[in-house]
């Protein structure tokens, strides 16, 4: 994915929030402070461990972010994970308050997963075409 300079700002920019996003949820599963899950809407949480590991992912693909935000090289590689992450997790969130518990915290997740996904590919799409009036 060759873009042009100074056209990529807009999807570092993109990338980096997203990036922030991640590091932020990351850090907020591995605490689990009471007052962020009550108000979230999950009341006492028995079992600390897997909320834990969620957060561990989550710092690692902040990682994973922020490397597509600051190397240009490596996005056409990153990318498309990246995308299909964003809308993996959106399915996974917004299938699992349709299907199991309404927690609204989860709720606005899943609906910020799937706004992020869908901002990255239009993003995509349109620095994709900007490549072919580029090379026509």
């Amino acid at each position: 994915m060759n873009i042009r300079p100074g056209s990529h700002r807009l999807l570092s920019i993109v990338l980096y929030l997203i990036a922030l996003h991640s590091l932020l949820t990351g850090i907020g599963l591995i605490l689990q402070p009471d007052f962020l899950l009550r108000w979230g809407g999950w009341g006492d949480v028995a079992q600390t461990f897997f909320p834990a590991q969620g957060g561990v992912f989550h710092l690692l693909m902040a990682l994973l972010y922020a490397q597509a935000a600051r190397r240009e090289h490596d996005r056409s590689v990153l990318l498309p994970f990246i995308i299909l992450v964003k809308f993996s997790a959106a399915t996974f969130l917004l299938l699992y308050v349709a299907l199991f518990e309404m927690i609204w915290l989860v709720l606005l997740s899943g609906a910020g997963d799937a706004v992020m996904a869908v901002l990255l590919l239009l993003l995509v799409r349109k620095h994709k075409g900007n490549e072919k009036l580029m090379h026509a």
